[in-house]
C-alpha cells in the first residue's frame, strides 16, 4: 500500500478552519483512515483513491493499493480512475453553464433543437426537455440503448433506433434509470453549442475548473501513463479484466479522472459554482441540478429522488446528494455531497464486485463516525452478499435473464442446423445472422462480430453458453425456421423475436 497522503500537519491546519459537523472532524481522520486501511485489506480490490473536502479545504487525501498487480505501480494522486455514471453529474454541470449564460433553459424542448430526436409516442418525442432527460422520467424502460451498445452500434445509431422502443412509465411521472436519456440530452445541447460534447464538456468544466488530467474520450483514459486497470474482485481475490470503451455513451459513463481532480469538481459543487474566485458555472443553474426533479420514495423521514445527473435525498439525517459508477469490468466510484456540512467523499477504486462493497462500506463508516463518533457496524459483511445477490441471473436488473434449467432427461434432438442458419430482422436490434459450425450454431447480432455459441438444448431451443440462456426458434409447416427468439434480449419495451424476411 503506498501513494498519496495528507500529512497530520496538513490534516490539522485544514479542519481547524471550522467543523460543521456534529463531531469534532480533526478527532475523526486518524479513526477514518484506520478503517480505510481495514475496508481496503479485506476488499482484495487493487487499488483505491479517497477524499474527503470541507469548507473548501482537502481535509483527508489518501492513496492505496496499485494500479495493475502485475507492474505494481502505485495509486498516486494523478491516477486516472474511469468514473462510470458519476460522468452524468458532468453532464449536467456543462448543461447548466449553458443554462446560466441563457443559450437554453432545462425546460428547452429537444426537438426544438435536434428534430430528429423521437420515441415511440409522438407526442411525448415533441414535448421532452433537458430536464425530463437528466432526470430519467420519459417512459423509457430502465437501461433503454444499453443492448445496443453491446451490440456495437454508434451513438446516433442507438439515439434513431429509440423510437421503436415502448414506453414503459408515463411520462414525467416515472422514473427509469437510463444512460442513453443522458447522452440524448448531452447530444442536443452539443448540437446547439456547435461543437462535439467532448469538446464541449471540455471548454465548460475541465478546463475553468483546473482539471488538467481528466477526459470525456477513453482514448485519452488508455493514453495516459498513470491509469488504473480494471478487475473483477470477488471473495477478496482479483482477476484482470478488459477495459470497458464507454465512448458511446460518454456523457452518461465515459469520463476518466484523478482523484486530485476530483477535488477540484468537489470544491465547485460545493462552492455553488465557484473556484478560486472565478464563476464557472451560475449559481441557480447548478442549484436546480442538486434539486430532486424526480420523486423515488417518500415517507414520513423525507424523500428520495433523482436531481439533474444526481441522486438526491433529504431525510431526517441530512440531505444528501450523490452518484455512484460502476463497470462490470472493474470500476466502482462514489461522489456524495453533503451541502449544509459543505462537505464531500469522493472514493475511486478499480474493481467490481468487490469495489462496490469497499465503498459502499467506505460510505457508511464514514456518516457513522461523522454522525456518532464510531463505526456502528461491519459494514462491509452487510454490504457484500447485497451485491453479490443482485448479480444473480434474473435477481436483478443488474442481469436480469434466468438462466436455462438443466436440459430435460427426454430433450428432443435438434433439427439438421442448416434449417435455423439465415438472416433475422427487426425494427430495434437489427438483424442477427445465424451460421453453422461442428457443434452448434453462431449468432452475429446487431453490428457484433463476436458471435453468441448456441448448442442444441431441447429440439428448436438452443443454449447461448455464455448467459446460459435460451434461444428458441419457431419452424414452419415447410420444415424452415420462420423466426428466432433470444431470451436474452427479452426486455421491458423490447422483445427478442427475429423474423427471416419473406422471400
Amino acid at each position: 500500500m503506498s501513494g498519496c497522503t495528507t500529512s497530520s500537519s496538513e490534516k490539522t491546519a485544514a479542519v481547524q478552519t471550522g467543523t460543521t459537523g456534529p463531531q469534532n472532524v480533526t478527532a475523526l481522520i486518524p479513526q477514518f483512515d484506520a478503517y480505510a486501511e481495514q475496508t481496503f485489506n479485506r476488499s482484495g480490490v487493487p487499488g483505491m483513491a479517497v477524499a474527503i473536502v470541507q469548507n473548501d479545504s482537502v481535509i483527508y487525501m489518501r492513496c492505496f493499493g496499485v494500479t495493475n498487480t502485475t507492474t505494481r505501480e502505485p495509486v498516486t494522486p494523478d491516477t486516472r480512475f474511469q468514473l462510470a455514471s458519476i460522468s452524468k453529474s458532468f453532464t449536467s454541470a456543462t448543461i447548466a453553464s449553458m443554462v446560466g449564460d441563457g443559450e437554453l433553459s432545462w425546460d428547452t424542448r429537444v426537438a426544438t433543437i435536434t428534430p430528429d430526436f423521437r420515441l415511440f409516442d409522438p407526442w411525448v418525442s415533441q414535448h421532452v426537455t433537458f430536464r425530463d432527460l437528466l432526470s430519467h422520467r420519459t417512459g423509457l424502460p430502465e437501461y433503454a440503448g444499453d443492448d445496443l451498445q453491446d451490440l456495437g452500434y454508434n451513438r446516433s445509431e442507438i439515439l434513431g433506433r429509440l423510437r421503436y422502443i415502448n414506453l414503459t412509465g408515463d411520462f414525467r411521472s416515472s422514473y427509469a434509470y437510463t444512460n442513453i436519456g443522458v447522452t440524448a440530452a448531452a447530444e442536443a445541447a452539443a448540437h446547439r453549442a456547435g461543437t462535439p460534447w467532448e469538446d464541449l464538456v471540455t471548454e465548460r468544466v475541465f478546463v475553468p475548473a483546473g482539471m488538467n488530467n481528466t477526459s470525456a474520450r477513453f482514448a485519452d483514459f488508455v493514453a495516459a501513463k498513470n491509469h488504473a486497470d480494471t478487475y473483477r474482485v470477488y471473495n477478496g481475490t482479483a482477476t484482470a479484466s478488459e477495459l470497458t470503451n464507454d465512448d458511446v455513451n460518454s456523457p452518461a459513463g465515459g469520463v476518466s479522472s484523478t482523484i486530485s481532480d476530483m477535488t477540484r469538481y468537489a470544491r465547485l459543487q460545493l462552492n455553488e459554482g465557484n473556484l478560486d474566485g472565478k464563476q464557472v458555472i451560475d449559481p441557480t443553474a447548478l442549484a436546480e441540478t442538486h434539486t430532486v426533479q424526480t420523486v423515488i420514495h417518500s415517507d414520513n423521514t423525507g424523500v428520495s429522488g433523482y436531481g439533474l445527473g444526481w441522486q438526491v435525498s433529504a431525510k431526517n439525517s441530512g440531505t444528501r446528494v450523490w452518484h455512484d459508477g460502476e463497470f462490470e469490468t472493474g470500476a466502482s466510484t462514489d461522489l456524495i455531497l453533503y451541502p449544509n456540512e459543505k462537505m464531500e467523499v469522493i472514493i475511486l477504486s478499480n474493481g467490481f464486485p468487490g469495489g462496490y462493497s469497499l465503498n459502499k462500506a467506505m460510505i457508511h463508516g464514514w456518516d457513522d463516525l461523522y454522525s456518532t463518533g464510531a463505526v456502528r457496524n461491519d459494514w462491509y459483511a452487510v454490504i457484500e452478499p447485497q451485491i453479490l445477490a443482485a448479480l444473480q441471473p434474473g435477481a436483478s436488473t443488474m442481469s436480469p435473464t434466468a438462466k436455462l434449467p438443466a436440459a430435460p432427461a427426454d430433450a428432443k434432438p435438434a433439427r439438421s442446423l442448416a434449417i435455423y442458419s439465415g438472416s433475422y430482422t427487426q425494427d430495434y436490434l437489427g438483424t442477427v445472422r445465424i451460421d453453422t459450425n461442428s457443434t452448434g450454431l453462431l449468432a452475429y447480432a446487431g453490428k457484433s462480430t463476436t458471435p453468441m455459441i448456441l448448442v442444441p438444448y431441447d429440439g428448436d431451443t438452443f443454449r447461448e453458453t455464455t448467459t446460459n440462456t435460451g434461444v428458441v426458434f419457431a419452424v414452419g409447416k415447410d420444415g424452415t425456421a420462420t423466426s428466432v427468439r433470444f431470451s436474452l434480449f427479452d426486455l421491458p419495451g423490447r422483445n427478442g423475436t427475429f423474423v427471416r424476411p419473406s422471400s
